[in-house]
């Protein structure tokens, strides 16, 4: 009998909260444009309750790639999570925008601007609900919510670091070692524009944009995390956010 794209959907939802992990993905619910990446994030965001935010590229080129994020997937800095039990592979520092109000389809710059009440630092815990993640495809991986297994945010950063976002120092520390960093990454008007360029395709799968909701912004810094219990992303003098995993 050929599984249908919800049943599918709920076997990832549970491989990334410590159901059974997924042998493979069926070969008929493979994705071959955005349009089969997104109906599977869809049947995903139909199991998991209320969408929390969302991840979208900022400063790439062309359409950004986008998935919306579980709201019980969003945890606060310093909190403890099961590693183990969310399948956790890689630690990703990023820049994330919180909604202080809902934006809707077309909103201009301005609009986004005035309706993003703080910047966060943000750190994306990949997960992966396979059994073996290196031989499932990248398009599937993309409907997999693009493998976001948590978000862990920091405390609202002083909004003077519009400025300095473009070459902005962070890093990823693993148990105190630092594991990769890097100077480079999207500026303030990049972040406006995919925030803004968010608000219309959200709106168009029915899940618009609301206050309250946390966008990261692409990683910036990533490394395995291996067995690392404490997780840190340090932009120096701006602040930090720190995840706590347990195994």
């Amino acid at each position: 009998m050929t599984e249908t794209l919800q049943d599918f959907a709920a076997r990832l939802v549970a491989g990334h909260d410590g159901g059974p992990l997924v042998e493979s993905f069926p070969v008929d619910l493979v994705p071959t444009d955005r349009s089969g990446i997104y109906a599977i994030q869809d049947a995903i965001i139909a199991h998991t309750g209320p969408v929390g935010g969302w991840k979208v590229m900022a400063g790439g080129q062309g359409e950004p790639m986008c998935s919306p994020i579980p709201a019980n997937r969003y945890y606060v800095d310093g909190e403890s999570i099961s590693s183990t039990q969310h399948r956790f592979v890689l630690a990703e520092i990023e820049v994330a925008v919180k909604l202080g109000s809902d934006l809707p389809a077309g909103a201009e710059a301005a609009e986004v601007e005035a309706a993003i009440a703080s910047i966060h630092p943000a750190m994306e815990m990949v997960g992966s609900p396979f059994v073996d993640r290196d031989k499932i495809d990248s398009m599937a991986k993309n409907g997999d919510l693009q493998s976001n297994g948590a978000v862990v945010v920091g405390s609202a950063l002083d909004n003077a670091i519009k400025a300095d976002l473009a070459t902005l120092k962070v890093s990823l520390r693993l148990d105190g070692v630092e594991a990769k960093s890097t100077d480079t990454g999207a500026d303030w008007a990049a972040i406006v524009e995919a925030v803004r360029w968010l608000a219309s395709h959200a709106a168009s799968r029915g899940l618009p944009l609301q206050a309250g909701q946390v966008i990261i912004t692409g990683a910036r810094a990533l490394a395995p995390q291996a067995t690392a219990h404490l997780i840190e992303g340090d932009m120096g003098a701006w602040g930090k956010v720190t995840a706590r995993m347990t195994y």
